[in-house]
């Protein structure tokens, strides 16, 4: 086998569907293949931002996008008064038709095969280091292989990891915790993957996320809410799609707020949940009614929309109230809000806690410096949302079943699109900081042909700091950290200094002379 993909969400799917296109055999493994294609939070796609993050993997060939379009109850064209730059298509999405057409794509992908395991552990090859092996490498060895926990080993040159929340997750509700990655489904455990990585010396951090409780639609009283139907009218997600499947039978979504009873019992009872504390970080996360409370003391209601899960289900999705507390209180809480006096839970909301990478532990191709044909996609890098883990599997995917084939990688440049902007940030600002992908980018052609230049000058990950002179040891520490490809992604670095830049571009440009030489 040449490559392996551990995890069947979002990124897991789009990077086993991107491996096998390029020719490389591919086995996806998950622990349940009845839950491939599964929607664990909101029961939508897209926005502005995210929605073109969608149509690039569609450009890149992804299967998402065709899926929504396959899939989708209501679609809706945001900031559809200003300019088209700022278009975001987004979608709700009917849960059982997302799943039965995934599943459908991926149990027929060409070139692609399906297992039922779960990996324990990662088998590496300490004696073939390849091109960076030097003695001031970060290589710590090479992909070998996977170990699943039934203790079979299965033999790969690539592996992409895409566990999203079920890396040593845990869920949160109120007080009480225990070990899973969702709702029922358990977790890889600490001794697993995690510890594989740890041995590794990956920096390891932990994130948190969480969903909202979900509602029975048939005790919810709509009629005094604001109602948003579906464009009459709505464009496709994927250029390959003549239409979207359901286009006349699109389902309304309905607008509410919370009150000031609604904060008055979440602050009362904060309390009594253990997801709330600043231990564990992760700016990219789905802020829930507790944080919203806690950092907006002065707002007296927050806006939140009720979503249908489907043309099937009387189940309604409350975005915008992601919750942790304890069952009872979640209750009193939505009973606080206009319209849902009287609602019922068939689900309580919870938070869920796993371990993530440094996203600067990785080049851009979503390959680690430390381990040679090791990928990392999705929430393992630290983002939340099905649309960012699509657009990092499917270039972790592809650039595995390059590199299994020894073909050149597949690198998007913040020039190329929101994708390449999304893996930037990450590789060279990490979780610390937000992933700024805007809905345009600004530049003039100057800007552009100044960003290139920087973008060619390249600089070895094995490059050993300590030998460039006048350059202190904190911007050392942090270049020995990043480890920059290019000069470009140097410059974009936290704490980069222009000296320090000035002897960098020094170096590269001397490295450039020596290669023309030659």
């Amino acid at each position: 086998m040449a490559i392996c993909i551990i995890g069947g969400g979002h990124a897991g799917c789009e990077a086993a569907a991107g491996a096998a296109r390029t020719g490389a055999r591919t086995l996806l493994l998950t622990s349940k293949l009845d839950t491939i294609g599964e929607l664990s939070c909101n029961p939508s796609y897209g926005g502005v931002g995210k929605g073109t993050l969608v149509r690039e993997v569609d450009a890149l060939g992804g299967v998402c996008a065709e899926v929504v379009d396959q899939a989708g109850c209501q679609f809706h064209m945001l900031n559809r008064s200003k300019g088209p730059a700022v278009w975001g298509p987004r979608a709700q999405i009917d849960r059982t038709l997302y799943k039965h057409h995934m599943q459908k794509a991926i149990f027929n992908y060409p070139n692609l095969e399906l297992r039922a395991a779960s990996v324990f552990d990662l088998v590496f090859n300490h004696d073939e280091l390849g091109p960076s092996s030097s003695l001031a490498s970060p290589r710590w060895g090479k992909v070998a292989g996977v170990k699943l926990d039934s203790g079979d080993v299965i033999s790969c040159s690539s592996v992409v990891i895409c566990t999203g929340t079920f890396l040593s997750g845990e869920i949160h509700i109120g007080l009480e915790t225990h070990p899973a990655g969702r709702l029922n489904d358990p977790a890889s455990p600490p001794a697993g993957l995690s510890a594989s990585l740890k041995q590794a010396q990956f920096k390891l951090g932990r994130l948190k996320t969480g969903t909202p409780p979900r509602l029975d639609g048939k005790t919810i009283d709509f009629s005094a809410m604001e109602a948003q139907e579906g464009d009459v009218n709505p464009e496709p997600f994927s250029y390959l799609s003549e239409g979207v499947a359901n286009v006349d039978r699109q389902l309304r979504c309905y607008k509410t707020h919370t009150t000031p009873q609604t904060h008055r019992i979440v602050r009362d009872n904060l309390h009594q949940s253990i997801h709330i504390r600043e231990t564990v970080k992760g700016p990219r996360y789905c802020p829930s009614i507790e944080a919203k409370v806690i950092r907006f003391p002065q707002r007296d209601g927050h806006v939140v929309w009720l979503e249908p899960e489907g043309y099937d289900s009387d189940v309604i999705y409350p975005n915008g109230i992601s919750c942790h507390l304890p069952p009872d209180i979640q209750l009193q809480m939505l009973r606080s809000i206009p319209g849902l006096e009287k609602a019922e839970m068939t689900k309580c909301g919870y938070g869920v806690e796993y371990d993530c990478v440094d996203a600067r532990e990785l080049m851009p191709t979503l390959e680690t410096k430390r381990i040679g044909g090791l990928y990392l996609a999705g929430q393992i890098n630290g983002t939340t949302g099905y649309e960012e883990a699509a657009a990092q599997g499917v270039l972790a995917g592809i650039n595995a079943g390059l590199g299994a084939l020894s073909k050149p990688p597949l690198i998007v440049t913040r020039a190329d699109g929101f994708v390449g902007v999304m893996v930037d940030d990450l590789v060279t600002k990490g979780a610390e900081e937000p992933c700024q992908y805007r809905s345009h980018l600004r530049r003039q052609a100057d800007d552009l042909r100044t960003f290139m230049a920087d973008e060619t000058l390249s600089l070895p990950i094995d490059l050993d700091y300590d030998t460039i002179p006048n350059m202190s040891e904190e911007v050392r520490q942090r270049l020995r950290r990043v480890r920059p490809v290019s000069i470009g992604a140097a410059k974009r670095m936290e704490g980069m200094t222009p000296a320090s830049l000035v002897m960098l571009l020094r170096y590269a440009d001397r490295a450039r002379m020596a290669e023309a030489v030659i």
